[in-house]
């Protein structure tokens, strides 16, 4: 059995032993164990930072302490989850208890709390020989074959078909000895998620925002998620070497062992992905105050923002590319005849043997094979039955041809496609704004958690993209001197990726939520609202400055304020965004609905806005709309954090 498996199935089978409540306390009280119990307390141990930290203990509203962790496995104490001190006391004892009381297969609270006890151990300086001696064979078992050596914080950039994805991802690598350069395919990795059961975005939101999925921590073959994150859903990757200590990276490996018998409730906002590698990071390190530092939500982004942000805590940073991002940087360098014949061999690898290929000279057949290459292998990794741990299998001819070239690109540098994520914008929006909506003036005040508007400085995010989660707006009207709800999106995503011939991926939009009924004279009623839009836009290339788009749309919207209390229809929509260098962007776009069903109507809609960056996280916008025969302006500051 090869190593990747056998270390997976160590830390599986280590998770389902640890079973059964582990409260009871030693049958006898032994003298050196209380002895060790009354100094902890002396010293105050259940009140530092390490023990909060091991336990994952957070302050509670009413000022008591309570663990993040949800599976009682995790505590020694009945009340551990709600109690450090009795978590600390209950934790020495069971130190001691007898090896020979463990049911078949149980393990010793030595090694299902190696962490803590290797912690308390050095604390209360406790004299080994004076405690059972107890076998921790699977755990010495998994550490010898990890190997351990360095720790690496991966990112993967957003990836827009999955709503689990849509944030990007963290999670750590695990650099063995002997590994860390050209073999790193073959380390292991450590990754925190949630249990999902659905792949509807308004339920999966749901859930994730309630803490309705279990959120777990797991081990892995860090080629698996280098191919199903770089290869398969073409997302880069960002990598990030911390610079732990030896002591360290061993505390972490015990620490992350401990986590494998629990699970914590997910939560969107805050305790995901992102949150809890910065809490297994603090273990590791407790001066590094990380997971504190967020109140409303923490997302991939902000997880390497705050650690790029510690003083020599990044020692290294690697950029590694999707296959398709290797391949969009080669078609970007051929004229329009090498595309073309690139396009002949996706459609039919004998086209190498036909005229248009045979014309080309040599650094242009080079060029046009290498992306096929890159095309074959995304395709070859996306099949069903591709088997990660056997080679990828590509036509022999192709390899033939390419070889007898005897030619080496000078151009294969990759230039990174995607801006590291420590230079994106904050992913909380605070809007401020004055306008006159038909000659009424009105100011405006608007706020979403997360995590990237179209409009804004995309540096460090996905190019022409857009999910807002929870946006809301209120305006006050002057002349009517009033509040009112502008709009309230729970999901508002929009997703233009430009068309090109070989993979033909659509653009498309969709967004949830209340809005303002805006061509009716109905004095700003809301509706709720939800629509769709499916579409193609198109791009020059990967640096071009615009991208055009246009999409088929269906909407439907319920109100009082509506004949039969709703509408529903469609239309069509389109426009352009172009940039200006880094700070400027420029929106203009139309729209045509028409609504049969419910309140038949109409209209037409002009948009216009212009955006100016002066500082990453600060904005300023004009924007014009006219909607039918009304007219409204807007000019906003917006603040990111």
């Amino acid at each position: 059995m090869r190593y990747p498996v056998r270390i997976t199935i160590s830390f599986l089978i280590w998770v389902s032993l640890l079973c059964g409540p582990l409260w009871a306390q030693p049958s006898e009280t032994n003298p050196y164990a209380e002895q060790l119990v009354q100094q902890a307390l002396e010293k105050q141990l259940d009140q530092t930072r390490p023990w909060h930290l091991l336990l994952h203990y957070k302050e509670t509203w009413l000022g008591g302490y309570e663990s993040e962790a949800d599976g009682m496995d995790f505590f020694n104490a009945p009340d551990g989850k709600t109690d450090p001190k009795a978590e600390l006391t209950a934790t020495i004892r069971n130190f001691f208890k007898n090896p020979e009381s463990l049911k078949p297969k149980e393990e010793h609270p030595q090694c299902n709390f190696a962490a803590r006890y290797k912690w308390l151990k050095r604390k209360l300086s406790i004299d080994a020989s004076q405690l059972p001696n107890a076998e921790c064979t699977r755990l010495e078992k998994w550490l010898s074959q990890l190997e351990p050596q360095s720790v690496t914080l991966i990112f993967s950039s957003f990836y827009m078909n999955n709503p689990a994805s849509m944030f990007g991802h963290t999670f750590l690598r695990i650099d063995s000895k002997g590994k860390i350069n050209h073999t790193q395919l073959s380390n292991y990795g450590v990754n925190y998620a949630a249990t999902t059961d659905t792949q509807s975005m308004l339920l999966y939101a749901f859930k994730g925002l309630f803490g309705y999925f279990k959120g777990t921590f797991s081990v892995f073959p860090y080629y698996l998620k280098v191919q199903e994150y770089s290869n398969m859903e073409s997302r880069d990757l960002w990598e990030y070497q911390l610079n732990f200590t030896p002591d360290q990276i061993d505390t972490l490996m015990l620490h992350v062992w401990e986590l494998g018998a629990t699970h914590f409730d997910y939560y969107y906002f805050q305790e995901n992905c992102s949150y809890h590698m910065l809490t297994v990071l603090e273990v590791a390190n407790p001066e590094l105050e990380l997971s504190d530092n967020f109140f409303i939500s923490v997302q991939p982004v902000d997880t390497v923002k705050i650690l790029t942000e510690q003083e020599g805590l990044i020692s290294k940073v690697t950029y590694r590319p999707a296959i398709l991002s290797r391949m969009e940087r080669k078609t970007d360098q051929m004229k329009d005849t090498e595309k073309d014949v690139l396009y002949d061999l996706v459609e039919n690898m004998d086209a190498i043997k036909e005229g248009p290929y045979q014309q080309l000279n040599t650094p242009q057949k080079a060029l046009v094979l290498d992306a096929y290459l890159d095309y074959l292998e995304y395709k070859g990794f996306g099949k069903e039955d591709f088997d990660p741990k056997k080679p990828l299998r590509i036509p022999h001819s192709i390899l033939l041809e390419r070889s007898k070239l005897k030619y080496k690109r000078q151009d294969t540098e990759m230039t990174p496609f995607s801006a590291p994520p420590e230079t994106a914008h904050g992913t909380d929006q605070l809007r401020l704004g004055v306008g006159v909506n038909d000659n009424e003036l009105f100011q405006e005040i608007a706020y979403h958690p997360t995590l990237h508007d179209i409009m804004a400085r995309d540096k460090g995010y996905k190019e022409d993209s857009q999910f807002l989660f929870l946006d809301i707006a209120a305006r006050y009207y002057y002349e009517s001197k009033r509040y009112r709800l502008d709009r309230f999106r729970l999901l508002d995503i929009i997703s233009l990726t430009p068309y090109e011939p070989i993979f033909k991926k659509p653009s498309w939009k969709i967004n949830l939520g209340v809005d303002t009924i805006r061509d009716l004279d109905c004095d700003y009623c809301n509706s709720f609202k939800g629509n769709i839009g499916y579409g193609y836009s198109y791009k020059p290339n990967h640096r071009s400055p615009y991208i055009l788009f246009i999409m088929a749309e269906l909407e439907a919207e319920a109100s009082d304020k509506l004949e039969d209390d709703h509408r529903a229809g469609g239309g069509v929509s389109g426009g352009l965004f172009i940039n200006f260098g880094e700070s400027w962007r420029l929106q203009m776009s139309a729209e045509y609905k028409r609504f049969p069903l419910g309140n038949t109507s109409e209209y037409i809609r002009y948009d216009s806005k212009l955006r100016y960056s002066p500082a990453k996280d600060v904005d300023l916008r004009l924007e014009y709309q006219r909607f039918d025969q009304k007219d409204q302006g807007l000019f906003s500051i917006n603040l990111f954090f």
